[in-house]
């Protein structure tokens, strides 16, 4: 499957999750990149109905941002929120 697809997925998972009541704001669908197996793709922090293809972002394992975008992860400007980093090991 490309990435593109998988972005369009991504964005219908919120879109769906977020119409049933089963995603709300602090929620998040993830997915891992299919060429990169330690990044994954996670929309911004915006609300799940509202989720667009370019609200898909790629970040690291670590949860950095991999790729420069004109959106940043958060309203905010700042980096990836904290509860989407992964926890100690």
């Amino acid at each position: 499957m490309k990435v593109a697809d998988i972005r369009r997925e991504l964005v219908a998972a919120n879109r769906i999750l977020g119409h049933e009541g089963i995603l709300d704001a602090f929620g998040h669908v993830s997915v891992r990149h299919p060429d990169h197996p330690g990044h994954f793709l996670l929309c911004r922090a915006r609300s799940p109905e509202n989720v667009e293809v370019p609200d898909v972002l790629e970040f690291d394992a670590a949860g950095n941002l991999v790729a420069a975008t004109a959106r940043s992860p958060t309203s905010s400007g700042s980096s990836t929120p904290e509860s989407t980093r992964p926890g100690p090991t």
